[in-house]
């Protein structure tokens, strides 16, 4: 007792153990701040997304179920290939049936190492080369095709029925109108976080839609539309029910399976094939495909994914090694981290970002493409870009900069692609509407005034400028279709192409420059 007296006597000492004791209740209160402050905060965005008709529960969010008679995607061979046996992809019925759709993957190089031809590209204005095609799967030793070159269009065709088999049962659920991934997302499990969710299905989808856009290209050169037109049928289907999808990767996967599809039918278009029935059928199947409805239900499930994260951040703190790499697998807490730096993390700090991250992105994202539309969308998706750039420049001031940045990336850019690929299906349903007034008066007509959707209904329009899209009857008998793209001037139907490559233009590109054009020039 007498030593404690003496080392209290000491002034250093009482300056030191004062200092500590102000320091330590600094950093107590601090943390108290932060911990009551981030969880208002969050409070209130909660308590204003509800007023806005919003929710951050990712399974609110979900499409209603699509009755299995009704559905592509509940037929035997997709039935259930969203799902993982055991956390292993190989197993059982989901992972035979992912299997057999890979197998329709077209060789990605020759044995040569050559690469294979180009396919169908609408927006330039190029066809597929058969030729090509043919010389180039004829090489490939797999398929089945005739020993001696004849119509390439047929050789390749011939080719591409070592995949009739499994086309054919896809095209036995084209009765059913709609197409929804199963299982129901109300039933699925669900990780504890949703951004580790395992969705092995896209991989199985972009490898069997390249493979139905060349026989979409084939069977319409080679005259047979029945072919051309099932194979373009299958693949809207997909496309449907990747864009139903909650999560921006299915968003992302129907984008680029939507833009295959117009390559496709370009071809189709081109060579007439079909009659007036075909074409009413095809536009009913890219009418479904409604990509502002999906971006909006994919940017809600993202807010509800990043508010998630935040969350399990501060339920556990370990998690944040495995956002970044540093935990490989989804071990539960053994003790490992229970000293690690991130439990000296204010909880508060996450109840904050997880506020930040849903106020902005509803904010910037999802009021103006729910409220305004696409342009509005895209308008602010820029202003959130940089609201992103200014918080980096002090991120010590925007404490919720990292998870906001980390949960919103290169939105902007991802807009683009939506508006772009919105405006080929836009152009697509428009064609189908076209051809089949050809059909029935015997020439395209004069304007698109005199002309409808199958249903009666008007004919989508430019989602650039919400205005119908330019349109002009060529005098060889054809006409040119366009979108006025992101500048919003209407150049009469021009491309503006990369000067040096112009195969390298990158239409869906933010600073594009030029109409996004449909037409079909001599080559």
């Amino acid at each position: 007792m007498n030593f404690l007296k003496r080392c209290w006597q000491k002034r250093w000492l009482r300056r030191l153990t004062w200092t500590v004791v102000t320091l330590t209740t600094l950093i107590a209160s601090l943390y108290a701040w932060v911990n009551w402050s981030g969880a208002r905060q969050l409070r209130n965005v909660e308590a204003m997304l509800k007023a806005e008709g919003e929710t951050l529960d990712f399974r609110e969010m979900m499409n209603e179920p699509v009755p299995e008679a009704e559905n592509f995607c509940a037929i035997p061979l997709l039935k259930d290939i969203a799902l993982v046996v055991d956390k292993d992809e190989s197993k059982g019925a989901p992972g035979e049936n992912r299997k057999r759709l890979e197998a329709m993957k077209l060789p990605s190089s020759g044995k040569d190492g050559v690469r294979p031809p180009k396919y169908a590209n609408a927006a330039m204005g190029k066809h597929a080369d058969f030729k090509a095609w043919a010389d180039f799967l004829r090489k490939d030793g797999s398929f089945s095709m005739p020993m001696e070159p004849g119509d390439a269009a047929r050789d390749v065709l011939a080719a591409l029925s070592k995949y009739d088999a499994i086309v054919q049962e896809l095209a036995a659920g084209l009765n059913r109108p709609k197409a929804q991934w199963t299982p129901e997302w109300q039933t699925r499990d669900l990780p504890e976080m949703l951004i580790s969710l395992h969705q092995p299905h896209y991989s199985s989808v972009l490898a069997v839609a390249r493979s139905l856009s060349l026989r979409v290209d084939a069977a319409a050169q080679a005259g047979d539309a029945d072919k051309a037109h099932q194979a373009a049928l299958i693949l809207a289907r997909f496309n449907q029910a990747s864009l139903n999808e909650p999560c921006l990767i299915g968003l992302l996967v129907g984008t680029s399976g939507a833009a295959i599809l117009h390559d496709a039918i370009w071809e189709l278009f081109a060579a007439h094939a079909g009659n007036a029935e075909d074409f009413a059928r095809l536009e009913a199947a890219l009418t479904a495909l409604d990509f502002r409805r999906s971006a909006l239900l994919a940017f809600r499930s993202e807010m509800a994914m990043g508010v998630n994260v935040a969350l399990c951040m501060k339920r556990k703190p370990e998690n944040i090694r495995k956002m970044t790499g540093g935990l490989q697998n989804d071990q539960a807490d053994d003790g490992i981290f229970s000293h690690s730096p991130e439990r000296a993390i204010a909880s508060g700090y996450f109840d904050a970002s997880a506020a930040v991250i849903a106020e902005n992105e509803f904010k910037y994202i999802i009021k103006p493409l729910k409220e305004k539309g696409w342009q509005a969308a895209y308008q602010s998706s820029q202003e959130l870009e940089k609201l992103l750039d200014d918080m980096k420049s002090s991120v010590f001031t925007h404490r919720s900069y990292i998870l906001l940045k980390l949960m919103a990336p290169a939105l902007n850019s991802f807009i683009s692609h939506f508006i772009y690929t919105d405006a080929l299906v836009n152009q697509s349903i428009i064609a189908c509407a076209l051809e089949r007034y050809r059909i029935e008066k015997g020439s395209y007509p004069d304007s698109l005034d005199a002309v409808k959707l199958a249903d009666g209904k008007p004919l989508p329009l430019d989602p650039i400028n919400e205005k119908p899209m330019g349109y002009r009857k060529s005098a060889d008998g054809k006409y040119t279709l366009w979108s006025v793209g992101f500048d919003g001037k209407d150049d009469g139907g021009k491309r503006t192409l990369n000067e040096k490559k112009p195969e390298n233009t990158q239409f869906h590109k933010a600073d594009y420059v030029g109409d996004w054009v449909w037409d079909f020039p001599a080559e």
